[in-house]
């Protein structure tokens, strides 16, 4: 993971999988990614294989981020992602540029 931005927008960027096995993990380290009145992209282009977990992430991340009254995008799902949030008729509650 990296994170780059200015003062407006933090971006993170998730490399690797995305599954039951790393998503606790990946849950700790984004502790500190969401700040009041900023806004957060999680560019999601590195992210090699994703199951249900890791879109379940995904909804664990929007909840932080409400929570620190932060505003949260994702970017560059991979398509099996963008799959199980089509299946799970997500797309409404997932924001995606």
């Amino acid at each position: 993971m990296s994170h780059t931005g200015n003062s407006d927008v933090h971006t993170v960027r998730v490399d690797g999988e995305l599954d039951v096995d790393s998503v606790p993990a990946r849950l700790r380290k984004s502790a500190d990614w969401f700040d009041r009145d900023r806004e957060t992209v999680i560019d999601l282009s590195g992210v090699t294989r994703a199951d249900s977990a890791g879109v379940a992430l995904l909804l664990e991340w929007i909840r932080d981020a409400d929570q620190a009254g932060a505003t949260l995008h994702f970017a560059n799902a991979p398509s099996q992602m963008r799959a199980i949030i089509d299946f799970c008729a997500l797309n409404d509650v997932i924001p995606m540029r």
